[in-house]
């Protein structure tokens, strides 16, 4: 490995500041809200609500689906920065932001390929297998960097801890889709604003008050 990787994983394992994390949750609920609330408004649908989609719409649709996925990358950024641990193993965390890029790129590449598709191969797991790499990226990411998980006293009990939160991030996807994700990351945005605000407070009482 060299010097510049292991720089680049060693600052990827440390949790982000406060300041960063605060960015981070308000691009991905930015993100997130624009893919799926305003592209879907702007975007013309057709008279009928039976009429196919014509090849654009389904092209800004995808496009606008594929912005508002890539919104988890920030929100896990986000998430760690709430957390405040250090991530261990860092791969894992690594691993967890790769996972979080197969959607976006996915729908992508699908609206690229219209009026074909590139997924079409799946076939009807395609929202399963999609819906699927979040829930596993949550996992990665819990196992890297909950203080439940780090303190595990066993291998088996880190993944449990891991397929546990992994399990109710997809189900919450699932089941209240699309706004949950959205307002995830705007909840993640006010707990790290209070948490800036008292930070700042601490400051001002010098080193005694600070955590």
């Amino acid at each position: 490995m060299t010097d510049s990787a292991a720089t680049a994983l060693a600052r990827l394992a440390g949790p982000p500041s406060r300041i960063a994390g605060l960015v981070a949750a308000l691009t991905a609920t930015a993100m997130m809200l624009i893919g799926v609330v305003l592209v879907p408004t702007l975007v013309p649908a057709p008279v009928e609500a039976t009429a196919p989609l014509t090849d654009e719409v389904a092209r800004a649709l995808l496009l606008g689906n594929a912005l508002a996925f890539l919104g988890f990358v920030p929100l896990l950024t986000a998430t760690h920065a709430v957390i405040g641990r250090r991530a261990q193993p860092v791969g894992l965390l690594l691993a967890a932001y790769l996972v979080l890029l197969i959607r976006p790129l996915a729908l992508v590449v699908e609206a690229l390929a219209l009026p074909g598709s590139a997924l079409v191969p799946l076939g009807p797991l395609v929202p399963w297998v999609l819906l699927a790499t979040t829930g596993v990226a949550a996992a990665l990411a819990a196992a890297a960097v909950l203080p439940l998980a780090q303190s595990a006293v066993s291998t088996g009990r880190r993944a449990a801890v891991a397929a546990g939160v992994g399990l109710l991030v997809a189900l919450a996807l699932f089941s209240f889709a699309p706004y949950i994700a959205p307002l995830s990351a705007l909840g993640v945005a006010v707990a790290l604003w209070m948490r800036t605000g008292t930070s700042g407070a601490d400051r001002a009482n010098g080193p005694a008050g600070q955590s």
